[in-house]
Order: C-alpha cells, then sequence, then structure tokens
C-alpha cells in the first residue's frame, strides 16, 4: 500500500509518496513564502497553497502512471494556526493571517486577565500564534468580512475541503486555537462566548489519524488522483515530526528547528498537572497529549544574520559555518536575545525584542553568528527546565529541523543541556510521522512502536554527548540574567 503525505510548512510544501515499508518512492516539493508587510502584519496567499497542491498531485499522479506504483491513501500534515475566512462556498475572502502575526497583541493583553482559565480549559495562555485570537481580531476589527465569513479554517481545513469536499479538523489543530477544550476535546462554550466566535464558523472536529473524507470527483479531474482515495488527517506538523521522531512514551522529547524551534515530550494521558509556562496539546496519537514549548525565531533568526552580514556568499552557509566553527565557545563573551519574532514560552513576552551585549571591538562576525546559534540553546534549555517540571527529564533528545545543517548545534546543544543528542539521518520526520498515522490507520501496521521501526529502518543516527558543560554555564548565567533586568516584570 503506498501513501502520498502532503506536509505543509512555512516555507514549502512536500508531497512525499511512500511504500508499506515507508521508502520513498517519488518527493515533490515546491517553495513559498509569507509576506512580512511590516513589522507586525505576516500575511500569505491561499492561492499559494491550493496551486501548489494541485501541481504535487498531479505530478505525483503521472508519476504513478509512468512508473507503475498505485497511490492508496493520502496523509496531511501542516502548519497548525494560520486563519483563512471562507466564503458558503468555501472561497477564500482574504488572504491568510499567518502563525507569525502580530497584530493580535493589544487584544491578547486586554484578555490577559483570563489566563487561568485559558490554561485551564485550553491548555495554554494566551498568545497572538494562536488561531482563535486571530479570529477574534478579525471580529472585532473586519466585521464585514467576520459577518461574510461562513468558516474560519486554518489551512489544513481549507485543503482538506479542496480535495474531498468536505470540512473537518482534528484534535491537534483545535489544541492550537484558545477555542477546544482540552478535556472533552470539544469546542468549548465559554472560550466561544469570550472571543466572540459562532460554533457555526468553525469546522467540525475530529480525532486525528482519521480518514476526513474522500478524493472527489471534482479534484481527480484537476489532478488526476483516483476518485474515492481516503486522505487521512494525520495531525499538526509538530505534532507529526514528533511521532516520527519516536515520541511515543510518556517524557520522549524532541526539538525541531524549523522557522521557529519546538521542543515536544509525550504525555500518554491528560497530565494531572501542568501550568502556565509550557503548553499542553493534542498528540498525533489518538488519546495521547504532547507537552510543549515553543521558541518563535530559529531559523529566520539564522536567515536574517546571514542575509544581512554574508551577502556575498552562497545560500548554503558555508562560510557563516565555518566561522562559527571556529569561534570560540559562549562567542568570546557576546550574549544574544533571540526574540526577533518575540518571546514564547514560558512567558509569552510578546514586548521582547532581539538584542546583543557585549560587542566590542574585537568580536567577529563569527562570534556574533555563534552567540545567535548559542542563544537559541540557551532559550531550549530554559524551556526543557520547565518541562522538567512535569515530566521525567530525558536521557536523550531527538533533534531535527532545518538549523541542524549548521554543524556546531548539536555539540553546542549537548554540552548546554547536559544531555546527548541524537539525530536521525534521514531528516523528513514530519512525513514520517504522518505515513506512521497512515499505517496504523489501514492496516500496515499494528502498533505504532512497529510503525516507528518501520519508518526508521535502517537509519543512521548521530550522537553528541557533552563535553565541557562549565564553559557554558556562565553564559547561560548571564543570558538569565540579562533578560531578567531587561524584563524585570514578566
Amino acid at each position: 500500500m503506498n501513501v502520498l503525505v502532503i506536509d505543509v510548512g512555512t516555507s514549502s510544501m512536500r508531497g512525499i509518496l511512500f511504500d508499506k515499508d515507508a521508502r520513498i518512492l517519488k518527493k515533490i516539493q515546491f517553495l513559498y513564502a509569507p509576506n512580512y508587510l511590516n513589522q507586525i502584519y505576516v500575511e500569505q496567499n491561499v492561492s499559494d497553497w491550493s496551486e501548489t497542491l494541485i501541481k504535487i498531485c498531479t505530478g505525483m499522479a503521472e508519476t504513478a502512471i509512468q512508473d507503475g506504483h498505485s497511490i492508496d491513501a493520502l496523509a496531511l500534515t501542516s502548519q497548525r494556526s494560520s486563519v483563512i475566512p471562507l466564503s458558503a462556498d468555501m472561497e477564500p475572502l482574504s488572504p491568510a493571517i499567518m502563525w507569525q502575526d502580530k497584530r493580535t497583541e493589544s487584544l491578547c493583553h486586554s484578555l490577559e486577565l483570563y489566563n487561568n482559565l485559558f490554561t485551564e480549559k485550553a491548555g495554554s495562555r494566551i498568545n497572538s500564534v494562536y488561531s482563535g485570537v486571530k479570529m477574534a481580531w478579525i471580529s472585532r476589527n473586519q466585521p464585514e468580512l467576520f459577518q461574510a465569513a461562513a468558516k474560519l479554517a486554518v489551512i489544513p481545513d481549507y485543503l482538506v475541503w479542496l480535495m474531498t469536499s468536505t470540512l473537518a479538523t482534528d484534535y491537534t489543530y483545535g489544541s492550537r486555537s484558545l477555542l477546544m477544550n482540552i478535556r472533552n476535546l470539544e469546542w468549548d462554550e465559554d472560550l466561544l462566548n469570550l472571543f466572540h466566535i459562532p460554533r457555526s464558523k468553525l469546522c467540525q472536529l475530529v480525532p486525528p489519524s482519521t480518514v476526513v473524507g474522500y478524493i472527489s470527483d471534482q479534484f481527480s479531474k484537476i489532478t488526476g488522483l483516483l476518485s474515492g482515495t481516503p486522505l487521512l488527517s494525520a495531525g499538526g506538523d509538530q505534532q507529526c515530526s514528533a511521532l516520527g521522531q519516536g515520541v511515543i512514551d510518556t517524557g520522549d522529547t524532541q526539538i525541531t528547528t524549523g522557522t521557529g524551534a519546538y521542543i515536544i515530550s509525550g504525555c500518554s494521558r491528560l497530565p494531572e498537572r501542568y501550568g502556565s509556562d509550557i503548553i499542553l496539546g493534542v498528540g498525533a496519537i489518538p488519546g495521547t497529549y504532547v507537552l510543549e514549548s515553543s521558541i518563535l525565531a530559529c531559523c529566520s533568526a539564522f536567515n536574517w544574520f546571514h542575509n544581512t552580514f554574508y551577502p556575498d556568499h552562497d545560500t548554503d552557509f558555508e562560510m557563516m559555518n565555518r566561522e562559527i566553527m571556529t569561534a570560540s565557545p559562549t562567542s568570546g563573551g557576546i550574549t544574544v536575545l533571540p526574540y526577533f519574532q518575540g518571546r514564547g514560552t514560558p512567558d509569552w513576552n510578546s514586548r521582547a525584542t532581539a538584542s546583543f551585549h557585549n560587542i566590542t571591538l574585537s568580536s567577529s562576525r563569527g562570534d556574533m553568528a555563534r552567540s545567535i546559534l548559542e542563544s537559541i540553546c540557551y532559550e531550549i534549555k530554559s524551556n526543557l527546565d520547565c518541562m522538567s517540571q512535569y515530566l521525567p527529564v530525558p536521557s536523550a533528545i531527538v533533534l531535527s529541523g532545518g538549523l541542524t545543517k549548521c554543524p556546531a548545534l548539536a555539540p553546542c546543544l549537548a554540552e548546554i543541556l547536559n544531555s546527548t543528542i541524537n539525530q536521525y539521518n534521514n531528516p523528513e520526520s514530519t512525513a514520517l510521522g504522518a505515513w506512521m498515522s497512515a499505517a496504523i490507520a489501514f492496516g500496515i501496521c499494528s502498533d505504532w512502536t512497529e510503525a516507528f521501526r518501520k519508518a526508521r529502518f535502517g537509519d543512521h543516527v548521530i550522537s553528541s554527548s557533552p563535553a565541557d558543560i562549565n564553559s557554558y554555564k556562565k553564559g547561560y548565567s548571564l543570558y538569565q540574567e540579562i533578560y531578567s533586568r531587561l524584563y524585570p516584570q514578566t
């Protein structure tokens, strides 16, 4: 049985056709980018996703015919919190408000007094990232658009509609909205009323790993995929990435370093205790939960520094990586606060901005580049320290994402965390997690451990172990001190 995984990221969409043993038969990828209109507004044309989806599915259908492969099922995983207003006939009414968008900050500030309620019911304190806050902003600031919108959808909801003519969203996306009750997994009346969102404008909630529809005749005619092919909602991209990295049991932990960085630890059931310094969400495995920490700028910070300070070098970051490797640990005393998009967990400080400290005339470009890397690792440590209040400290952590292309990341993180860092050779953890969901749903594998072993069969593992942890202890203390002095009220 072959499964076509559609992986919708922030900077690209990929289609990967897997066989029953999780071997890649074909991969098609197209790049796109959000529009950063100013320091606050971030939008994207919805056609970026619809047109890219059609190109990927058409290309896959043509390849399947040429190579004699079948496409027996599809599995969808996507970025989670961007919002698209849709008309009654499911046409986009405006560009999507992206997850990075911060136009809702004043709204968030006005509702901070309800943070205990949000944490108790929805699993997190309020923040501009969540889809429900963006919907509420539309209601208050664009009432005509809000009135015209029959549905307020996230990206996977819209893509499910395009492919199947049905509307559904799974619990993993609901748990990134602040509108779903994290316990009964239903849209919560108290939260809906607080944000003034009618239930009728939201999609039906279903568990992850659910068949949400079947390829429609219309989509089949456009792309060549067989009408009636089942489409599975595998869950949000970070939950699928965690699954593809082996986060199955309580305490299993992985870090994804993408546009932002995410730390996810598994929970086999609803935790008895959790606080507002972490995010409680629904896991990709039905019936499970995840504890999540969010660092809003990761690769985006690296890209900014590279584009600004290495403008004459090619895009493979070779020069920047070489200078990072030759710079000394703790970057000659430079400390960076990496809040290029504000601070996420543990305190959701939207006022925080990025800043460099202790730069001298002897500071080099490489020192500054390494200090950004180290600051991301410090922020990861800060969040893992918070997470350790609720879950066992993991003996090893799995690392993935775009920043792993920097060879200094894993050794630096191992020393700062005083933990072993593992990296799988196959970087497609999100798509593999989606394949695992399909493997269980369609009977390819009998349990999640078997699915993971099959997905990672023969995959080489690279491990980095701590060597000299003392060099970073002072750097981490200074990092914490600078933050507390700049933002004493957070």
